[in-house]
């Protein structure tokens, strides 16, 4: 009878590990579905695809724009054909404006040149800019979304569910580093090895304390230590740089304002250390 028990149980057992896998398979393929409808659809945008035609071919070069994109949080594989009709539109409309001004204000020709030229640059710079923007911001809400996904950890939450629940928790707040995680933590349940998630995750934000941050996290998949303790020790270093930073300003602060204001304190010295003898030269005469 004790047999026949154990073996029941060892067959239902076995259904319902099969069971949980093919459960744990069907989520994995609907977040794949997800995953591709949300970040990898195709572009299919008419200017996307003129944009494209238009731009260059050379690898190298595509490489860097498409570093500086994802860096701006233009991830897409449409954002590149967007990014070059926006160009050659704007220089397109500089020389025309050149070019009118040539004919109806008899301005320079070299005006037609000119503009176009500056013009080219202006893209770039401004995606350039965007970019440093929204990694600041990441940088500066990194702590705070550490800090409270090590209070998740610690009141029982596993790595990933503590991510979900920070990110739902502050995605009004801190929309940008709210992404970068979820799309993390998309990456990790379809099946990317956190490993390669992590380091494509440090390629798409290359600030200091993201990649010092998948360090950690790296090290730590490797040797198996716990997450929360590292995290705690990270997020302290964190806030231990940046309390050194602060002072480190704070120092810098009275000689920058000493420069200006030592031009009015020098003023009214030289007032009252020449103003005696102006007075008494002005009697003589």
């Amino acid at each position: 009878m004790l047999v026949m028990f154990f073996s029941l149980a060892q067959v239902f057992r076995e259904k319902h590990r099969l069971q949980e896998k093919k459960d744990r398979f069907r989520k994995r393929v609907g977040l794949g579905i997800d995953f591709t409808q949300n970040f990898g659809a195709p572009y299919d945008c008419w200017w996307c695809r003129i944009g494209r035609a238009l731009g260059s071919k050379n690898p190298k070069q595509l490489q860097i724009l498409q570093t500086q994109l994802v860096g701006a949080g233009f991830r897409e594989e449409w954002h590149i054909g967007a990014y070059f009709f926006i160009k050659f539109m704007l220089i397109f409309l500089a020389f025309f404006l050149g070019f009118v001004s040539w004919v109806f204000n008899g301005t320079s020709p070299l005006l037609m040149i000119a503009l176009p030229l500056v013009t080219m640059f202006i893209p770039e710079r401004v995606l350039v800019r965007q970019g440093e923007k929204r990694l600041e911001k990441i940088n500066n809400q990194l702590p705070d979304y550490i800090d409270m996904i090590t209070i998740c950890m610690n009141a029982g939450l596993s790595y990933l569910v503590a991510i979900r629940r920070v990110t739902k928790e502050l995605q009004n707040l801190s929309p940008e580093i709210c992404f970068e995680f979820e799309y993390l933590v998309e990456q990790i349940q379809i099946g990317v090895p956190r490993v390669e998630a992590l380091e494509q995750f440090a390629y798409r934000n290359p600030t200091r304390d993201i990649q010092n941050l998948v360090q950690v996290l790296v090290q730590n998949e490797k040797l198996g230590s716990s997450i929360s303790e590292a995290l705690t020790n990270f997020s302290r270093s964190m806030y231990q740089d940046r309390e050194n930073l602060m002072e480190e300003k704070a120092a810098k602060t009275s000689a920058k304002m000493a420069i200006v204001i030592l031009p009015f304190m020098l003023f009214p010295y030289v007032v009252l250390l020449l103003g005696e003898k102006l007075v008494m030269l002005g009697r003589g005469f």
